[in-house]
């Protein structure tokens, strides 16, 4: 049996206590880099933690109307060498949701546990994602997508329908919604 962190079962475990309620357009798209900022910050989360990730990629993903805001969960208060946050957008109706666990390294000790707990995870049936952060895969088990961003940022991202078994999340939306959100990592 292989060995599941605790942190990243904290991702999950936080879609249970998840509500919010229904979504502001995002901006419009803008040419100038002046622009583009300022369409980039109005369009990004209105949560603190949540900046990287926009509702437009929830919507897209899920093809709903959300709530207006992400539940937002830090699932590691306390921690020196990490910041583990979840950021879920659910749909107006409350039944399907789109879950980003964002795990910072804060140290280079951060960092080591990262890549370790990327590792860690990883089991035999993983599939590889490509084109997303440094490595990505899908962990069949957990029907999510794990990825080693850049600076070994390690992101969980999942996507579901309320209550429903792990085994039965779309592994082509979440895949998809790890493309969108990579795209607005910070560095």
């Amino acid at each position: 049996m292989r060995s599941v962190a605790p942190a990243l079962l904290l991702t999950v475990t936080a879609l249970a206590a998840c509500s919010g309620t229904a979504t502001p357009a995002p901006a419009p798209p803008r040419t100038t880099a002046a622009a583009t900022s300022s369409a980039t910050a109005a369009a990004a989360s209105p949560v603190a933690g949540c900046e990287f990730y926009q509702a437009a990629d929830a919507k897209t993903v899920l093809g709903a109307e959300l709530k207006p805001a992400p539940k937002f969960t830090d699932n590691e208060p306390g921690k020196t060498d990490t910041k583990f946050t979840s950021c879920v957008y659910w749909t107006a109706d409350d039944q399907r949701y789109a879950n980003v666990g964002y795990r910072r390294a804060l140290t280079p000790a951060g960092a080591a546990d990262n890549r370790s707990q990327f590792t860690r995870q990883r089991t035999a049936d993983a599939v590889a994602v490509a084109g997303v952060g440094s490595d990505a895969y899908w962990d069949t088990p957990n029907g999510q997508v794990l990825v080693l961003a850049a600076g070994d940022a390690l992101l969980v991202i999942s996507t579901g329908v309320k209550d429903a078994p792990k085994a039965g999340r779309s592994r082509s939306d979440t895949e998809k919604l790890a493309r969108l959100v990579v795209a607005h990592l910070p560095g």
